[in-house]
């Protein structure tokens, strides 16, 4: 064998370095796909609570999307200034969490009362209603 008929050295590989990017790509893709999985259900109880905040009963009570059996003056009564949590000044979501194929339960604070509330959310309506969970 000579000089000529030898095959030249393969060039380094640096496999290791695209694994590791597609690694951390997968990890990072995994946990924002967490954090926003149940932003509409998050969404759709805010927006529920900031038309408590203003007063806005009628919209509120739209947004619940009521069952037949539960009127307005249930409502009002549940919600309204005189209820519960009286005038709602101040909310926060702490958490959601899929509860099942359908639903989500969203866990609100409001007006820094304790316990929390838990919230039932319908992934395609987005209504909402008490959560027995």
């Amino acid at each position: 064998m000579t000089l000529l008929d030898s095959t030249p050295p393969k060039p380094p590989r640096h496999v290791g370095r695209y694994v590791l990017l597609v690694l951390l790509f997968v990890i990072f893709a995994n946990g924002a796909a967490y954090y926003v999985w149940d932003y509409p259900e998050e969404h759709a109880v805010s927006r529920f609570l900031v038309a408590l905040e203003h007063g806005d009963y009628k919209t509120a009570y739209q947004l619940w999307q009521p069952s037949s059996s539960y009127t307005f003056q249930n409502f009002m009564s549940d919600w309204g200034p005189s209820g519960d949590y009286g005038k709602i000044h101040e909310f926060e979501i702490l958490q959601s969490k899929t509860a099942a194929s359908q639903t989500v339960v969203v866990v609100v604070l409001i007006n820094n009362i304790s316990p929390p509330l838990k919230l039932l959310v319908d992934k395609k309506t987005k209504g909402l209603a008490y959560s027995p969970y």
